[in-house]
């Protein structure tokens, strides 16, 4: 495989490479799941356009960060008002150019855990 992970829209499956720490394991399978679950029913788009899949990728990385987020900041010792984005950037060995991303999150955890 030339990459770590892959999502097969036809079949509906998901593909690891063998040999994947199992925190590479994880964010793999996450961001798999993210093209399953957003673009499970216009993959084919995917290799149209360079934009097209960037934004897939994008929106595949992001639904993979959201998804370890809510794991973590779900867990009962996590004081979300001190939360560090880089930490958990660092932590989970993500891309820095995320660092918004998460910020933003966060930002709408916060807001809807108040509002509930």
């Amino acid at each position: 495989m030339d990459k770590p992970g892959h999502y097969i829209a036809a079949i509906n499956t998901i593909v690891l490479k063998e040999g994947l720490t199992e925190q590479d394991e994880m964010r793999v399978l996450l961001h798999e799941l993210g093209h399953a679950s957003k673009h499970h029913k216009n993959y084919y788009l995917y290799n149209l356009t360079f934009s097209l899949r960037s934004k897939m990728e994008s929106e595949a990385e992001q639904y993979m960060i959201k998804t370890m987020l809510d794991q973590y900041l779900s867990a009962p010792d996590i004081d979300v008002l001190h939360f560090n984005y880089m930490k958990f950037i660092e932590n989970n060995e993500l891309d820095p150019k995320y660092e918004y991303v998460v910020r933003e999150m966060v930002l709408d955890y916060l807001y809807h855990a108040g509002s509930a």
